[in-house]
C-alpha cells in the first residue's frame, strides 16, 4: 500500500460520511422523513439505491472468486432475477402502493392480524440480523488483506462508520450515499478489467481464448442431479424463488420502493434496479474468468491455494499500480457499506413498526419515536458484529448468505403468496405452512445431499402447499377479498 493508495481510501471514507450526515438536508423531525424519506426520492435515485443494496463487496470480490476457481456456471442463478423483479413490480407493489405501508408486513397484519405482522417481520429481523454478517465479512477481508489489520478490528472500523452517518441521516442518508457508493463500485472494476486487459499478451481475445481452453466460459449445466452445487433446473425450479422473496417480501428493498413518489416511480426503480444488478453480477463473473486468464499468462500473479474470497484481493493487491489498489479497497468499502446501511435502516424500522409500535404503543410524540428508531439502529449494528464473526464458517460468502437467507425467504414468501391468493387461508393456515416450510429445509439440509441451491424452492412450496391444503380443509370465515389478488385483477 502507498501514500496514494491511502489517500483514495481516506477521501472515500471522508467523502460519503459527509455525504451521510448532510444528505437529509436538515435535521430529521419526522419518522416518515427518517424511515422513507417522505415519499419524495427521485425513482433514478432509488434504483441505483437498489442496485447498491441489491450488490455487495460479497459480490465484488467473492464472485470473481467464484469464477477464477470455477467458471460461469454461477450466473445460471442471477439470470432469472428479472423474473422476479416483474412479479415484484406487476403483483406485489400495487398491494404495497394501494395501502401506503412502510413496512411490507403491514401488509400481512391487514390480511391476517397483527400477530402474523409481528411474526412474518421477526422472521425477517432473524434472517437479516446473520445473513448481515456475510455483508460485513466481505469488505472486511478486504481491509484485512490489504492492511494487515485483524479481520475483527477491520469489521469494528466498517460497522462503525456505517452506524454512525445509518442511524444520523436515515433514509435520505441511505439513498444517497448509495447513489455515491453505485458509481464507485462499478466504474472501479470497469477501470480494473480495462487494465488487465490492457496489459495481457495478445489483449481481450487472447484472455478469452486460454479461458475457453481451460473450460472457463461453461455456462449452463443441464444436469439433473439435485446434489450438483448448480444446474440450469435448480436456477429455473429453486433460485428464481431465491430472487422473487427478496424482490417482493424483503423489507431491505420494499423500503426503497416506498420512497418514490408514485407507484409508477417505484415500478420503473424495481426494474431497473434489478437490470442494473444482473450487468453487475456479470462483470463480476467476467473479471473472475479474465484474471484466470491473466494468471495463466504471469505464473504467480496469483498466489496458488488461496480461498476463492482472496482471490480477486491478493491479485490486486500484488498486480496493481499505485492509486487503482486504493480505489479498489474503496470500492469494496462502498459495496459493503450501501448494503449494510440498508439492512440496519430497515431492521430497526421494522423492529419498531412490527413490534414496538404496534404492540407497545405509549402514544409518544414523533421525536420520541425518532430517538426510539435510532437507538434501534445503534442495537441492530452491535448484533450484527457477532454475526461477522462466525459467518465465515459456513462457507464463501456468496454461498454462506444463501444458505442462511434460504430457509426463511422461502417461508416468508410462502406466507404473502397465501394472503394474496388463498381468500380462505386464515392465520394458523399461514403460520403451519410456514413452520413445515422451515423444518423441511432444515430437515433437508441435515438428512441429504442436496445442494443449497434447492433450499429456497423447497421452502416455498413446502409453505404454500400445505397452507392452501389446511386453508382448504377449515377455511377462514374471514372477508378478505380487498386485500387479495382478485381485486388487483377487477382494478386493472
Amino acid at each position: 500500500m502507498s501514500p496514494l493508495d491511502y489517500i483514495v481510501i481516506a477521501a472515500y471514507v471522508l467523502g460519503v460520511t459527509a455525504i451521510g450526515f448532510f444528505a437529509s438536508g436538515r435535521r430529521q423531525t419526522s419518522l416518515s422523513g427518517y424511515l422513507i424519506g417522505d415519499r419524495a426520492v427521485p425513482w433514478l435515485a432509488g434504483a441505483a439505491s437498489l442496485i447498491a443494496t441489491g450488490v455487495s463487496t460479497k459480490s465484488l470480490i467473492g464472485m470473481p472468486g467464484l469464477a477464477y476457481s470455477r467458471d460461469l456456471t454461477y450466473l445460471q442463478m442471477y439470470l432469472v432475477l428479472p423474473l422476479g423483479a416483474l412479479v415484484a413490480a406487476t403483483v406485489f407493489l400495487p398491494f404495497y402502493s394501494r395501502l401506503r405501508i412502510t413496512s411490507a408486513y403491514e401488509y400481512l397484519g391487514r390480511r391476517f392480524s397483527p400477530a402474523m405482522q409481528s411474526y412474518a417481520s421477526l422472521l425477517f429481523q432473524f434472517e437479516t440480523a446473520f445473513v448481515v454478517g456475510t455483508v460485513i465479512a466481505a469488505p472486511s477481508l478486504v481491509m484485512s488483506e490489504a492492511t494487515g489489520i485483524s479481520y475483527e478490528i477491520s469489521v469494528a472500523v466498517l460497522l462503525g462508520a456505517t452506524v454512525l452517518y445509518t442511524t444520523f441521516g436515515g433514509m435520505k442518508a441511505v439513498i444517497w450515499t448509495d447513489v455515491v457508493q453505485f458509481a464507485i463500485f462499478a466504474v472501479t472494476p470497469i477501470v480494473l478489467l480495462a487494465f488487465i486487459v490492457g496489459s495481457a499478451k495478445g489483449g481481450l481475445g487472447e484472455l478469452i481464448e486460454v479461458a475457453s481452453a481451460h473450460g472457463k466460459l461453461k455456462v449452463f449445466d443441464f444436469s439433473y442431479s439435485l446434489t450438483a452445487e448448480l444446474t440450469f433446473w435448480g436456477a429455473i425450479g429453486s433460485m428464481f424463488f431465491w430472487h422473487a422473496g427478496n424482490q417482493c417480501v424483503n423489507q431491505v428493498l420494499i423500503q426503497r420502493y416506498m420512497t418514490a413518489p408514485s407507484q409508477a416511480d417505484s415500478r420503473k426503480a424495481i426494474l431497473v434496479g434489478a437490470g442494473g444488478i444482473l450487468l453487475l453480477w456479470m462483470l463480476f463473473l467476467f473479471l473472475g474468468v479474465i484474471l484466470y486468464a491473466m494468471a495463466q499468462q504471469r505464473p504467480g500473479a496469483v498466489p496458488a491455494g488461496l480461498h476463492p474470497d482472496r482471490v480477486f484481493t491478493a491479485f490486486v493487491m500484488s498486480s496493481m499500480p499505485e492509486g487503482l489498489r486504493g480505489c479498489f479497497i474503496a470500492a469494496a468499502f462502498a459495496a459493503g457499506m450501501s448494503t449494510l446501511s440498508s439492512m440496519l435502516n430497515s431492521m430497526s424500522t421494522v423492529t419498531l413498526l412490527d413490534v414496538w409500535k404496534l404492540h407497545f404503543n405509549d402514544e409518544a410524540g414523533e421525536r420520541v419515536w425518532l430517538r426510539r428508531a435510532r437507538m434501534l439502529t445503534i442495537m441492530w449494528g452491535a448484533f450484527s458484529f457477532g454475526a461477522a464473526l462466525i459467518v465465515l464458517q459456513f462457507g464463501t460468502v456468496i454461498t454462506a448468505g444463501i444458505k442462511f437467507g434460504s430457509m426463511i425467504t422461502g417461508a416468508l414468501l410462502g406466507i404473502f403468496l397465501l394472503g394474496i391468493f388463498v381468500k380462505r387461508a386464515g392465520v394458523s393456515h399461514a403460520v403451519a405452512g410456514s413452520v413445515i416450510g422451515m423444518a423441511s429445509v432444515g430437515a433437508v439440509m441435515i438428512a441429504s445431499d442436496i445442494s443449497w441451491s434447492w433450499y429456497c424452492g423447497i421452502g416455498t412450496v413446502m409453505t404454500f402447499v400445505p397452507g392452501l391444503l389446511l386453508a382448504l380443509l377449515t377455511p377462514s370465515k374471514r372477508d378478505v377479498r380487498a386485500l387479495s389478488y382478485s381485486v388487483l385483477i377487477e382494478s386493472n
